[in-house]
């Protein structure tokens, strides 16, 4: 994959924390990061999510989401079901570097 444009905009989740994003667009690639517990840097893959101004007034316009797990489950969904302004909500279960997530989509009669 390749290596995504800077800025890079790191969503960091909170445990119990649920958060709604209206996806306009999104990619993948790798971001090289620097653990903060002094371990070496490595290449993760990360989802960057477009999202409207109102939901994000300062610039970048989106956010990157660099767990694997949220990775794996979200980018199945947006290969197959996504459509541009499609609503998803994400709950954050447990603390990182173990954090699950429970992803559902917003259906359009909802928004």
């Amino acid at each position: 994959m390749p290596e995504l444009e800077r800025p890079y905009e790191i969503y960091e989740w909170s445990d119990g924390e649920t958060r709604e994003f209206t996806i306009e667009r999104w990619e993948e690639g790798d971001l090289e990061i620097h653990p903060r517990d002094g371990r070496p840097p490595k290449m993760i893959k990360v989802l960057r999510i477009h999202v409207p101004m109102e939901e994000k007034p300062e610039f970048p316009h989106y956010w990157d989401l660099t767990s694997s797990r949220l990775f794996a489950q979200l980018r199945s969904i947006l290969q197959t079901r996504w459509r541009p302004g499609q609503r998803v909500k994400v709950t954050a279960i447990g603390r990182a570097p173990r954090t699950h997530f429970s992803v559902a989509w917003i259906p359009a009669e909802l928004r």
